[in-house]
């Protein structure tokens, strides 16, 4: 029983493991802007940080690192 039961947590752990950040917009950290804020990419391809007033600001495609 505890063979069957191991790869069944070990999966379960794995797929926790993302970072909070990723978690919360659902897009791929991709770096740091001047100011220090995280970058993300989008899915559509936008690299962007949450600004102050928690709105996305997109920036140039080549600020992301990823």
């Amino acid at each position: 029983m505890k063979k069957l039961l191991l790869p069944f947590l070990l999966l379960a752990i794995l797929s926790c493991s993302g970072s909070d950040e990723e978690a919360s917009t659902g897009d791929k950290p991709c770096g740091y802007h001047a100011g220090g804020a995280q970058l993300y990419l989008g899915p559509q391809g936008g690299c962007y940080y949450i600004n102050s007033n928690n709105n996305k600001t997109y920036v140039d495609r080549a600020d992301c690192k990823c």
